[in-house]
């Protein structure tokens, strides 16, 4: 049997290693299972792994300071977190106190130590956070070491208190740990607070945004998640995510960018065929002009595109151009920009994959299903409609959510039009601030629409615009009769 001075070494020797290498010395010390449990985190480390739940449910019972419980388990609260030990039978009271007492004071070493380096921590995270943001991948992995294939950023509000802010969140998705290559980066950007959650699976991020979940539920803090892309397209990604934020409500504090779930069109298309047809149709583009195009296309501005990406907008405009006359394409049209998004929200293509062209390339990416599958979709994302509606979205969509170009051909006042899209955007419950979701809209009506649907089809009576029938969902277009004088 070891000696009280062999197993404090063990412990020591552990703790010198990472956390998880001293919570297994304590449980084998005690010949028991130890489980350390973050208030926020959840469980950090369990030895063994199926003692997790019981730990987390000791931990939970237990008051805020030392407590023995039912069955010998010890609950020891030290460094904001709480250990939790149940030694083995045949292990002695004396050698479960030394054990607790000594893994107790290791912990709080160890979250010192953190404290004191946490200051160049968050400023190594910065500079890696803001690299990334600006497309300097290879920068970035010198600081951090070998980066994900795929990231999505969580974009939160700072509030009044950023630092406040800034250390909750730390303290949420990176406690007691420090990590030379990080699952998150977290940093004050652009006055938000930003977090790039890399990852290689969906799994992966999971954990991640559960915390930040959390966290942000406890601090009031708001917050919008883009969707997965590659590490080059990070910055169109922290625009989609301010986009989602505005979504972003104080039961639910963290909304997700596309918002619609199984009315996307990525589940009616087979990921293989779609990411084929993505590297296809992205293929004369080099990474500089893809993310430059894919930053355009969430701005929706050339000025705002060249503050993203810190460069001038002549050089956005030379980009820009240089895509569309590569790609053959007039990067003006809707159709186009909402074909583009989609594509460039595909993941990447592995296998090669041979898939004809559409037909009409207005139909892509929806020419790689059956036309009644097509119909389905579109009827379930934009069925609600009557046709006054649906003449006016697509003619808004068409003109890239110009509200004066609209008013004008609709022959409607722009108030008016605001409020009959708000009344949309309650309908079909979609944010249609956000480009990906505008882009699948357009992909829907333009599948539904008929031929005669234009903006001189809009139903009217004595110079008033209404429709024809109510709508059959909950919003209304206003009544003619109340709009006479």
């Amino acid at each position: 049997m070891e000696t009280e001075g062999q197993v404090v070494q063990h412990l020591v020797e552990g703790a010198a290693r990472s956390g998880a290498a001293l919570i297994a010395a304590a449980a084998a010390a005690v010949h028991g299972w130890v489980v350390l449990v973050d208030p926020v985190a959840g469980v950090l480390y369990s030895e063994p792994q199926s003692a997790a739940s019981a730990g987390a449910r000791a931990a939970a019972a237990a008051a805020q300071k030392s407590k023995t419980l039912d069955g010998g388990v010890t609950v020891r609260r030290v460094a904001g977190v709480s250990l939790v030990v149940s030694p083995g039978t045949t292990t002695s009271a004396r050698r479960a106190d030394l054990v607790t007492r000594t893994t107790a004071g290791l912990l709080h070493v160890r979250a010192r130590r953190a404290e004191e380096i946490r200051p160049a921590e968050m400023r190594l995270h910065s500079a890696a956070a803001r690299l990334l943001l600006q497309g300097q991948t290879d920068l970035a992995s010198e600081i951090i070491g070998d980066l994900a294939a795929q990231a999505l950023v969580v974009r939160l509000a700072a509030g009044p208190d950023p630092e406040k802010a800034h250390r909750a969140v730390w303290a949420a998705v990176l406690p007691l740990t420090t990590h030379p290559a990080p699952p998150a980066l977290v940093a004050l950007y652009d006055g938000d607070l930003a977090v790039i959650v890399m990852h290689d699976s969906a799994s992966d991020a999971g954990r991640v945004l559960r915390l930040l979940a959390r966290a942000a539920d406890q601090q009031g803090i708001l917050g919008g998640v883009s969707d997965p892309v590659s590490l080059d397209m990070l910055a169109s990604a922290w625009l989609q995510a301010g986009h989602a934020r505005a979504d972003a409500a104080v039961d639910r504090g963290l909304a997700h960018a596309t918002g619609l779930g199984d009315r996307s069109i990525a589940r009616i298309i087979p990921p293989d065929r779609l990411s084929a047809w993505a590297s296809d149709l992205l293929r004369p583009l080099d990474p500089l002009r893809r993310r430059t195009l894919d930053t355009w296309l969430h701005c929706g501005s050339v000025s705002g595109t060249a503050q993203v990406l810190g460069i001038s907008c002549p050089t956005v405009r030379a980009r820009l151009r240089s895509a569309g006359n590569a790609l053959g394409a007039d990067l003006n049209l809707a159709t186009t920009q909402a074909q583009l998004l989609v594509a460039l929200r595909a993941p990447e293509s592995t296998d090669g994959i041979d898939l004809s062209l559409a037909d009409v390339p207005a139909h892509a990416p929806l020419h790689l299903v059956p036309d009644h599958v097509a119909r389905d979709w579109a009827m379930r994302l934009v069925g609600d409609l009557d046709l006054a509606q649906r003449i006016t979205v697509r003619v808004w969509l068409e003109n890239l959510g110009s509200h004066s170009t609209v008013a004008r051909a609709l022959g409607l006042h722009r108030a008016t039009l605001r409020r009959w899209l708000d009344q949309v955007a309650d309908q079909l419950a979609l944010d249609l601030s956000s480009p990906t979701i505008r882009a699948e809209l357009h992909l829907a009506i333009e599948t539904v629409a008929g031929p005669t649907e234009s903006a001189e089809a809009l139903p009217r009576l004595g110079g008033r615009t209404y429709p024809r029938q109510p709508p059959t969902g909950a919003s209304e277009l206003p009544d003619p009769q109340l709009e006479l004088p």
